[in-house]
């Protein structure tokens, strides 16, 4: 789960460590839900290639604090954020409804 202020954000993500889970990322995933995503760590860049759907990319620095969004990243793109620790992939639409922007800090939590 992601929180932001107390605030839940997104209900299941799943996080990804070992390099094989940030290898496959969401390869071969059809669509994301508005309360799925995908937490990558360590990961300073991504790309969509072979993607089947836009996607949000959230950049965050070691304490959780948002470096740099990418709002709707289409298919076949690249991003990357050298300040950044982890990467925290959303469906498409998400920056924009919970108006995530830089210098704000989230919160990563297992389960209630």
């Amino acid at each position: 789960m992601i929180f932001r202020e107390g605030d839940l954000l997104w209900a299941e993500i799943s996080r990804a460590h070992q390099f094989t889970e940030r290898l496959q990322g969401l390869l071969g995933i059809n669509a994301l839900t508005e309360a799925q995503g995908l937490l990558l760590i360590p990961c300073g860049s991504v790309h969509t290639i072979g993607m089947r759907f836009p996607i949000d990319v959230i950049f965050l620095d070691s304490s959780m604090r948002v470096r740099a969004c990418h709002p709707e990243v289409q298919r076949w793109r690249w991003r990357g954020c050298w300040t950044a620790h982890s990467t925290l992939e959303v469906s498409a639409g998400g920056v924009r409804r919970h108006a995530i922007k830089p210098g704000q800090y989230l919160q990563w939590r297992a389960h209630l």
